[in-house]
């Protein structure tokens, strides 16, 4: 039995509005978080052992982040979206997410906005996807309650 699975119900994204204030980012629908790997970096000499290719670790990347929201057409969401898209600059952004029976866990990282594509089907509901780049370090830990 699962007892330690939880649904996502309650998670929270938020974006910078340039201002330097954590703006709610409504209707979230789908969230991905930061994908830390770790480049190999290749290490082989003349000596290495056996004629095997050796490795050292190199930087950390984490990835591009993707959120689907309901689409709002010029709604709050949009307008945040895309000042963020013209201005091209870094922005935080904070993701909560819910535990069960305690308070949430915040990852909170900077953002270069790249993406905002709105899905328009004929017999369901207006959805967009929001693409950013992870620049610089990662934080996770607990909200403080």
């Amino acid at each position: 039995m699962a007892t330690d699975a939880i649904i996502g119900m309650g998670a929270a994204v938020s974006l910078d509005n340039a201002s330097g204030t954590l703006t709610l980012l409504g209707e979230p629908i789908t969230i991905t978080l930061p994908n830390p790997q770790v480049a190999d970096v290749e290490a082989t000499h003349f000596g290495s052992p056996n004629r095997r290719r050796e490795y050292i670790a190199g930087l950390i990347e984490d990835g591009e982040v993707t959120f689907g929201f309901n689409y709002v057409p010029g709604g709050p969401v949009d307008v945040l979206i895309m000042a963020a898209i013209e201005d091209g600059e870094a922005r935080t952004m904070q993701v909560d997410i819910p535990r069960k029976g305690t308070t949430p866990y915040r990852f909170t990282f900077e953002v270069i906005v790249k993406g905002w594509e709105k899905a328009i089907p004929i017999d369901d509901r207006l959805t967009a996807t929001l693409t950013a780049r992870v620049t610089g370090p990662v934080t996770a830990a607990e909200v403080a309650p």
